[in-house]
């Protein structure tokens, strides 16, 4: 039985939350939105997921964990995840973590395994607004450093 190659994943990041998991303190990445989009139902454990600085270089990557999903999000769901996942998420390095998230539908919590940052971070040619993208032929000679 061949086994399941690991998908590549971009991920854009705003300070200081690349450095949080590069410096082991942010154990997960949420994604939250108002409609249905990546990394929802797009990412698997093992996957790989590249960090990339809004407007800046690939400054890492970490392997996918655990995954998990919420949709149809409502007040008592985020209250809920708030409640279980905020020191995860390092929801108190903004202070409006959860007030920006209230509108949203979708969560995709994506659980921190192995990371590394690269010794050379590199450019990613993207020129959307997407802050999720799924690579979907992997990037050729990317090390991931034993990742």
């Amino acid at each position: 039985m061949l086994e399941k190659q690991p998908i590549q994943h971009l991920a854009i990041f705003t300070p200081p939350f690349l450095d949080l998991i590069l410096d082991g303190k942010k154990t997960i990445e949420g994604r939250f939105s108002k409609v249905c989009c990546a990394p929802f139902e797009s990412v698997e454990e093992g996957d790989v997921v590249l960090m990339k600085e809004s407007g800046g270089l690939v400054q890492g990557a970490f392997i996918v964990a655990k995954v998990e999903t919420f949709k149809n999000l409502n007040p008592e769901i985020l209250k809920n995840l708030e409640t279980g996942y905020s020191e995860g998420l390092c929801a108190s390095a903004d202070p409006l973590y959860w007030e920006r998230r209230k509108a949203c539908k979708y969560a995709t919590l994506l659980h921190v395994g192995r990371f590394h940052r690269f010794e050379k971070p590199f450019p990613f040619p993207k020129k959307d607004r997407r802050g999720w993208v799924v690579i979907k032929n992997p990037i050729p000679g990317v090390e991931l450093g034993g990742v």
